[in-house]
């Protein structure tokens, strides 16, 4: 994509330039000078197209982080509330209490 852009900038420095000389040159038709015109309007509005893409791909990524982060602290969160809690440990604990009763009760 930074090579597409980079390649259309060049194009537009290049047309503009075209442009302006077509311009101060005499005897050149209107027609001429119209094509030249319009290939600027496309390539302008193709460097606008890719510039909104570039917009819409860093609003993606910074959503992205943004959730990623809170993700990392969501675990990090749910790592200290177990720690402080011992929750897997009580819930080992009752798993292995209720295995004992089904083997005493099936004895």
């Amino acid at each position: 994509l930074d090579a597409k852009y980079e390649l259309l900038n060049k194009a537009k420095t290049s047309l503009e330039s075209s442009l302006e000389k077509l311009k101060k040159t005499e005897g050149v038709d209107s027609e001429t000078i119209q094509k030249v015109e319009d290939a600027l309007a496309n390539t302008t509005a193709k460097i606008k197209v890719i510039n909104d893409e570039y917009d819409l791909v860093g609003a993606g990524v910074t959503a992205l982080g943004v959730v990623g982060d809170l993700v990392e602290r969501a675990v990090k969160q749910a790592g200290a509330i177990n720690e402080e809690y011992k929750l897997t440990d009580k819930a080992l604990d009752a798993i292995k209490a209720a295995v004992e009763k089904a083997k005493n009760a099936s004895n």
